[in-house]
């Protein structure tokens, strides 16, 4: 039995997946304690794993007013208090504590990995995207190229859109530098790794997605299913553990009137049969109120359906003003219960959504907010066909309600997400994810 210590920076998917992920380690035997430097003492302390509270972070420092001149001048000391705002100073030491087997370390978490290795900690990486290495006919996961679909999915436009990629990563980067004279996030990050002698190099965008990328040659667990990418030859450093999917995990942010409400709503979609459609808000992201109205239009349009709406925590339902009778709305839903009595799932293309609406074998109607990975989940979702990829700023109310009609009438959709289900939940029932980490062991 292996000490495993699980970190990651908070944001709710990531937090999802990797409860998922330790729940499946205890399973094989190993103890696992999880850490963040965000307060999640209540959701992980709430499925029985034990919690170190780590220093907080500040990923982008703030300038007070000054003159350009004094930045460039005062650079040195802004910098140095940029890194002492990352909260990395115990880090160390505490990890040192908790004498750990192996750090399973939340990707983007650059000073605290960089500083893991430094100290010689073993290091495995927790992925939540998809593919981000550069591999032979796999687009960036950012945009919507499909390969063999028009000139973009010949060879040549997916060299291109790398090359786009990477041009547009490095533009940006410079400008950044300008416009916050040396406190931009990767200013920072190269000064912290040039004063504790961390060696690897930072990739760029043409060789990989995730920029910036200062993890160098550290194997990678990707919390997701290969069968879910488009067909490629994975990075020697990926490895594919499968979607991490808690189905006894806590929902803290539900209030007691919600959780009241919704078991009425429940038990009434139960002893009916009529269809249920959930539709869910980013948790990362106010919702988007346009786009709810003609969700609201196309509930009054159907009162055959019942519908529930998930706000992702940013929205008061108050704010939609009157609801259609047959819909009902929730300032913070509680996702996979929802999806569990669910017939079909409106969602914003994040890729936890994805994997739970496939391990609830729920068809999906996609509506990407064309943000990080976005695009690029929403495009696998259509290839697999596993749903039908909508427009936000284009589909009215009629075209939702279009959508959904086929998504409940044309049984291919359900047929491929159950075939789909049955191929990631093998990663489940084979261990995957143990088996991966005892070979780091």
């Amino acid at each position: 039995m292996a000490h495993l210590v699980c970190i990651t920076g908070g944001y709710t998917g990531i937090l999802n997946a990797s409860l998922g992920l330790v729940q499946q380690l205890q399973q094989a035997g190993h103890q696992v304690t999880y850490a963040s430097p965000a307060n999640l003492r209540g959701p992980v302390t709430a499925q029985g794993i034990a919690y170190v509270q780590l220093d907080r972070w500040v990923i982008q420092s703030q300038d007070p007013s000054m003159s350009r001149w004094t930045k460039l001048r005062t650079l040195q000391a802004r910098q140095q208090r940029a890194i002492d705002a990352m909260g990395v100073q115990q880090f160390a030491q505490v990890m040192r504590e908790l004498k750990p087997d192996l750090l399973l370390m939340d990707i983007e978490m650059y000073p605290h990995i960089m500083t893991a290795v430094v100290n010689n900690l073993p290091v495995a990486l927790l992925c939540p995207f998809l593919s981000i290495w550069k591999r032979p006919q796999l687009p960036p996961i950012h945009t919507d190229i499909l390969p063999g679909e028009g000139w973009r999915g010949h060879w040549f436009g997916i060299e291109w859109s790398w090359l786009r990629y990477g041009w547009t990563e490095w533009r940006d980067t410079q400008m950044e530098r300008w416009r916050r004279m040396g406190l931009d996030w990767i200013s920072v990050l190269e000064r912290y790794a040039k004063q504790i002698g961390y060696a690897s190099r930072f990739q760029s965008g043409l060789t990989q997605w995730l920029v910036p990328y200062p993890n160098g040659l550290l194997p990678i667990l990707c919390m997701n299913a290969l069968e879910l990418d488009l067909p490629h030859e994975p990075h020697p450093l990926m490895h594919y553990v499968g979607p991490m999917v808690s189905h006894n995990r806590q929902e803290h942010n539900l209030e007691p009137a919600a959780c009241e409400a919704l078991k009425q709503i429940l038990a009434h979609r139960q002893a009916t049969g009529r269809s249920l459609i959930y539709c869910g808000c980013s948790s990362l992201a106010k919702a988007d109120t346009q786009f709810l109205q003609q969700v609201l239009a196309a509930a009054s349009n159907c009162p055959q359906w019942d519908w529930v709406v998930g706000l992702g925590g940013k929205l008061n339902p108050s704010a939609l003003g009157e609801l259609p009778p047959n819909l009902h709305a929730l300032s913070w839903a509680p996702q996979l219960a929802i999806l569990k009595e669910a017939d079909c799932a409106i969602i914003s293309s994040g890729i936890n959504s994805i994997n739970e609406c496939i391990e609830c074998g729920v068809p999906m109607l996609v509506y990407s907010l064309r943000c990080a990975d976005q695009n690029g989940n929403a495009a696998r979702v259509a290839y697999h066909g596993l749903g039908i990829v909508g427009d936000r700023t284009q589909n009215d109310a009629a075209q939702i309600s279009q959508h959904i009609h086929t998504l409940l009438t044309e049984t291919a959709y359900q047929t491929r997400v159950h075939q789909m289900r049955d191929r990631v939940r093998r990663y489940r029932q084979e261990s995957r994810a143990a088996q991966v980490i005892e070979a780091f062991l």
